[in-house]
This record gives structure tokens, C-alpha cells and sequence, in this order.
């Protein structure tokens, strides 16, 4: 499968971006990922604004590639598993583990409380610190002009 190929099926259309968009995005990403670092914060509201940014980390290359999934069932899966088309292959594992944190999320925010472990908090900021690192790489790299200044 390819970008290209999601984009036959539907689930992705073409959609070219803008250097501010990006740097929209990332604010998001960064306003979130300050969030759930919060003293006070519950770990389930901590679990949220991080799996929030890394959503945004995922649909940042996709955007950089002139993509934008389509809204609807399965949208987060789907700019989630964008990873292994964006970034590459080796990605696909992280997809994995941020598509579980999906499932957790889901269950802290329409099923329970205390479904999220301070553990699983902890681990996904580390991600989403790791993640922002390689994404801002990826864009210095391969797509220059669109790295926001200050970035």
C-alpha cells in the first residue's frame, strides 16, 4: 500500500498544505504536550493531552505530504498508521503502540475512570518528546520549506 494508494480507496484525499498550517499544527501539538505535563493534572486528563499531540505528530507528515485523511470512521487509525508511509516502514511499530493508546483513551474517556496507569501517562509523553524530535528531523530533511522558523 502507498499514500497514493489509501487515496484510491477513499480514505485519504490530496490536499496540498501551507508553511503556516504546519506551523498551526505544531502549535497544537506543543500547547498540548504543555498541557499534559501540568502539576495537578489527573493522569487520565495527562493521557489525553499527550495522546492529542501524538495524533498531531502523526497528521503533520501526512499534511507535509499533501494528504489529509478523510473525516470519519476510523480517522485517528488511519493518521495514525499514515506513519509507515510518511516517516517509513520502521514506523510501524510506533503506529502500533499509539493506536493501543488510542484504545486506552477511548476507554478513560467514554468507558471509566482509572482505566489509564500513571505508567501509561508517563510512557506516552516520553513518545510524543521522542516523536516531535524525529518528525521536525524528518521535515528538516525532506521537506525544507515547510519546517516552521523557530521549529
Amino acid at each position: 500500500m502507498s499514500l497514493e494508494q489509501w487515496s484510491q480507496n477513499g480514505w485519504l484525499r490530496r490536499d496540498e498544505t501551507t508553511l503556516a498550517e504546519i506551523q498551526q499544527l505544531f502549535q497544537v501539538v506543543d500547547r498540548d504536550f504543555a498541557d499534559a505535563q501540568l502539576a495537578g493534572l489527573s493522569v487520565d486528563g495527562q493521557f489525553q493531552h499527550a495522546y492529542d499531540a501524538a495524533l498531531q505528530l502523526c497528521i503533520i507528515p501526512l499534511r507535509v505530504c499533501g494528504y489529509r485523511v478523510t473525516k470519519g470512521q476510523g480517522h485517528h487509525k488511519y493518521s495514525i498508521d499514515s506513519l509507515q508511509f510518511t516517516l517509513g516502514s520502521n514506523w510501524s511499530k510506533l503506529a502500533d503502540h499509539i493506536e493501543r493508546c488510542s484504545r486506552l483513551r477511548g476507554q478513560a474517556v467514554y468507558e471509566c475512570i482509572g482505566a489509564v496507569q500513571k505508567e501509561d501517562a508517563e510512557d506516552l509523553i516520553e513518545l510524543v518528546r521522542q516523536l516531535r524530535k524525529d518528525v521536525v528531523d524528518w521535515i528538516r530533511k525532506q521537506h525544507t520549506k515547510l519546517l516552521p522558523p523557530g521549529i
